[in-house]
Order: C-alpha cells, then structure tokens, then sequence
C-alpha cells in the first residue's frame, strides 16, 4: 500500500481559495511522511461559514505564501504518488482550480477515494463521512484540520485493504471493482466502478437477474468470509446483518479493523478458560492478537487477564464449581499478582471501549 492522502481547507466556497493543505504518505502500509502548508488565498478574502468549520483565520494566513509560491514544494512532495483524498472530487477540483489561478501547468494525476472505497468495503455502515467512518474504526482526529484528516483517510485505505487482505491499492481497487479517477489540465475523472466482460455478458443473457438484483433463493452462490486476511468459513450466500453484527451479536469485522488503530491489549497476556457464547475462540484468540495481546495456554504471575466463560463439561463432571485456570488466576490475584479476571461481556466492552491503561 503506497499512496499519499491529501487534504484541503478552503477560505470560501471558490474552489481556488485554498488556505490549508496537508499530504500525508504511506509506503508499504505505513504512515512514513507528512507535511502540511498554511496558504494565504488569492484574493485575500475569508467566509465566516468556512472559518467556523475549520478555525483558519485571515491573521492566521496573512503572512504564508500563496498557493503559487509553494507550488514547486507541494508538487515535490506529492512526486508520482496515487493521490487520495476522502470526497476526492472537492480535493482534486481545489487542486486544479487553485493551478490554474496561479498560472501553474496542470500535471497528469492518479486518485482514488476513501468515501468510494469504503462504501464498497463496510456496505452495511448507515454514513460514509469521515467523522462517521472514522469514529466506527476507532480512529480519534480532530476534524477540518487538513494534517490530522489526511492523517484519518490514510488510516481508512489502509484498513480497508487490511479487510479486504490486500497488498496493494491496485489490489484493492480490483477486489473492490474500483477503477482508479485522474485528473490533468484536460479536467478530472473520479472513482468509478467497473465490470468485468464476463460479468457483463452474464448480466445480459437470457433469464439473468438485473444488474444489482439479488441471486435468486436456492441458486447455490457461495461467499467465503474473510477475517484478518484469512478464509474461515465458506456458506451459501445470505444478506448481510445489520451493522455486520453476527448472530451473537458482537460486530466482529469492526472490532477487528479497528483494532489495529487502539490496541488495546499491546504487550497484554491473556488467557480464555471456559465455554465463550458471544465469540467462536479461535475469533475471540484472533481478536487479541490483533489488539495487540498474546493469547497463553496456561496461567502464570506474567498473565495479565483470565477470561472466564461458562463451566464447560469437563468441569462439570469434575464436580468443580470453576476451571483450573479460574482457580490458579484466583489465587495469584490473592497473593496480589496484577492478573484481572474477566467475563466474556466485560471482555468484549474493555476493546469496544478502546480501553488502554
């Protein structure tokens, strides 16, 4: 995943009257770089509107160069890289508004953007916005400044492709049937999707449903469902549950991405005894990894959490009233060993929470 985020802030609605920009870029999944230009427009005029949403004032601009003067600067910067931008089209149309005011050749560009690429990833989310995606992945930002919301739309391509077990953004434009926008001196061409021949051809024979119907009952079309880049199950396919919430419902696939994003287990050691209900406990040992702990077979004085479910057969006919492991995290805690001891739900709400201390 190599790409750069961009971001603008305009002083009014003119798309030329840029006054703050910010690229961040990733190389190889990772945030690497970011830099971030107040700008002063031309004409030098400011909407109250506009610094209600993002706080830039005149004073604050007044002495910064214009767009023209930091040209050279930005286009280094921004070198070769696929742009992305959430809501590309205003960003990309400010780019190329604010070039040709300052008289500056329009370079050929290559972009995408997070607000298509997460409608086709998380269909099921009821709001697209960046605040809204941002807040259901777990990604704190302050938003309207140009840097820090650059800094959100990266973090949205790149859990999307974590989602989708891509390796690139070629790949997951493919698995997401994104055709990548350009943009030049000529205009600019956003996101759209696209269709295979084949798929076309079969959407237009004979007794074929209309494109975006759904399969018809009983027609046999498998999914495979993916978690953390890995097939776990395959099953016939059936609508999605509101909120990718399963039957249990804990909303896995959102705990899972997010997770990359809080950690909220870092260089904590669990361990699971008993009978999970809410989570299967291969996903309840994924979730943990991926929040950054590191699942143990057995207690000892370097566990840090017990997550206890319900008594499961063997304790039972043991004519036990709790697990061996239970027990052992029981009386470490007594011996004032730092181990907690957890239900499923209390689990489950210390990583919904994002909690971290």
């Amino acid at each position: 995943m190599d790409f750069t985020a961009i971001d603008f802030e305009t002083a009014t609605r003119r798309s030329d009257s840029a006054c703050q920009l910010a690229a961040v870029r990733v190389r190889n999944g990772e945030i690497v770089d970011s830099a971030c230009w107040l700008i002063r427009p031309r004409p030098f005029v400011f909407s109250p509107a506009n610094i209600q949403i993002h706080g830039i004032t005149p004073a604050m601009v007044r002495d910064e160069p214009e767009f023209g003067e930091l040209w050279p600067q930005i286009q280094s910067t921004l070198g070769d890289d696929c742009l992305i931008a959430h809501n590309a089209s205003f960003d990309l149309g400010v780019l190329l508004a604010c070039l040709e005011s300052h008289d500056h050749p329009a370079p050929e560009f290559q972009y995408s953007c997070t607000r298509a690429i997460a409608r086709r990833t998380w269909p099921q989310q009821p709001r697209f916005g960046l605040k809204p995606l941002s807040d259901w992945l777990g990604i704190r930002f302050r938003h309207h400044d140009a840097l820090e919301d650059s800094v959100a739309c990266a973090k949205i391509a790149l859990a999307a492709a974590e989602d989708k077990a891509a390796s690139s953004l070629e790949d997951l434009e493919s698995k997401l049937s994104l055709s990548r926008g350009a943009a030049g001196s000529w205009g600019k061409k956003g996101p759209t999707s696209r269709r295979s021949t084949r798929s076309r051809r079969r959407s237009a024979s004979p007794g074929s449903p209309a494109p975006g119907s759904p399969a018809p009952r009983g027609s046999g079309k498998r999914t495979s469902v993916m978690i953390a880049g890995s097939t776990v199950a395959s099953h016939p396919m059936q609508s999605p549950s509101p909120c990718g919430m399963g039957a249990s419902g804990v909303d896995l696939q959102r705990l899972l991405v997010r997770a990359d994003f809080i950690r909220p287990l870092e260089g904590r050691r669990v361990v699971f005894t008993g009978v999970l209900h809410r989570l299967q406990r291969e996903e309840a040992e994924m979730l943990t990894s991926r929040c950054g702990g590191q699942c143990q077979s057995s207690v000892s004085r370097k566990t840090d959490l017990v997550v206890v479910g319900e008594l499961d057969s063997r304790t039972i006919q043991a004519g036990r009233s709790m697990s061996t492991k239970e027990e052992t995290a029981r009386q470490l805690a007594e011996e004032g060993a730092p181990v907690r001891i957890l239900s499923e739900q209390e689990f489950l709400e210390m990583i919904i929470a994002g909690e971290s201390s």
